[in-house]
């Protein structure tokens, strides 16, 4: 917590996991939610199910979720949302190509005046701005050919930080 004294209140930073590609397996998910204590949750997709079942456990914690290419759910493909004042694009990615590189992605989130665009898809964690965008990738939640991971991130009155876990 950061105080702010001549405003006589506090500031306080909130603390978002990023989660994709859980595929069924729940276990990483829950574990990081007992230890980061998050105040939002953005769920990339793969499976949306996953997302469902995290919301279901932690019904006071707001959450987003997108689907990805292996969920067949009523739900939408990508989002804009913001915290604090950061402008968020949620994909899960495959519909930009996010196998074939980074472009498309870079694009749509400059289109959508996104700060970060966040996605997932390759399985593959990545943590970097690219022409003007950061972007953020968590890797695999189920440790799907790829150690487990996720991301937080870290919003306060209009700036982020982003790290890999």
């Amino acid at each position: 917590m950061f105080s702010i004294c001549a405003l006589g209140g506090m500031v306080t930073n909130m603390k978002i996991l990023v989660f994709s590609d859980s595929h069924g397996r729940l276990g990483h998910m829950m574990d990081a939610m007992e230890r980061e204590r998050p105040r939002r949750v953005f769920f990339l997709g793969d499976c949306y199910r996953d997302g469902e079942a995290l919301r279901n456990a932690y019904p006071d914690v707001p959450m987003e979720l997108v689907r990805g290419n292996c969920d067949w759910d009523k739900a939408p493909d990508e989002l804009l949302v913001e915290a604090e004042g950061v402008r968020f694009f949620l994909t899960h990615g495959h519909r930009f190509y996010a196998k074939s590189g980074t472009d498309r992605l870079v694009d749509a989130g400059k289109r959508k005046g996104a700060a970060v665009v966040c996605f997932g898809h390759t399985h593959q964690a990545l943590n970097q701005p690219e022409q003007g965008v950061w972007l953020l990738n968590p890797g695999t939640a189920g440790g799907v050919r790829s150690r487990p991971g996720y991301a937080v991130v870290t919003v306060r009155e209009g700036t982020y930080r982003a790290e890999l876990r």
